[in-house]
């Protein structure tokens, strides 16, 4: 298993309380990055969604709406 897309079909297919824990291992393996890293980490990502919006791949929709939206589907 080398590449990312056999690593995540193979956790799809564990039971529930498997794939949970694993979750809940690699959230805290997140929390052991050091504050510089993290921050350079989000910065990375900002970058990539702005490109992807830029080229578009993805659309933007008001904060607003997706509010209202999410409201709306809670109840």
């Amino acid at each position: 298993m080398n590449n990312l897309s056999e690593i995540k079909r193979e956790v799809l297919a564990l039971p529930l309380q498997d794939r949970a824990e694993l979750a809940e291992y690699l959230l805290a393996s997140l929390d052991d990055l050091a504050g510089q890293e993290n921050e350079a980490l989000w910065i990375e990502e900002a970058e990539r969604r702005y490109q992807a919006y830029l080229n578009g791949a993805v659309s933007a929709r008001a904060a607003a709406d997706v509010l209202l939206e999410a409201r709306e589907r809670l109840g």
